[in-house]
């Protein structure tokens, strides 16, 4: 049997970008999350991650260095607030990286907890 190929439509359908975040979260972020995380990077100026790395690593000296991102201990996917100072760690870049690329690794060292804990 032969089959004819389907006739595609001369009109290109339209895309619209996804927004980022949605109007209510866009506010709850520029008016809570922004001022909590300048506030909390002043506090804690230096890494809070580096020591619990560099106790893994059996590392005697390190450099703690300074701290620029905010992790969340428990993701938002899985429940955790934004805005919950006690769900909040102060570490640097490289800390951050670490933690996102080994999940398993935080998790068993207190850096990241899972949402019914």
């Amino acid at each position: 049997m032969k089959r004819k190929p389907l006739k595609r439509s001369s009109k290109q359908m339209k895309r619209t970008p996804l927004k980022k975040r949605s109007e209510k979260r866009a506010s709850v972020y520029k008016d809570e999350r922004i001022p909590l995380v300048k506030k909390l990077l002043s506090e804690r100026p230096y890494c809070e991650a580096c020591p619990v790395f560099a106790a893994h690593d059996g590392l005697v000296t390190y450099v703690r260095k300074k701290s620029v991102d905010v992790h969340e201990l428990v993701r938002r996917s899985q429940g955790g607030s934004i805005t919950d100072i006690e769900n909040l760690m102060c570490v640097c870049r490289s800390c951050h990286r670490r933690i996102g690329e080994n999940p398993e690794l935080a998790f068993s060292l207190g850096l990241s907890r899972h949402s019914w804990e």
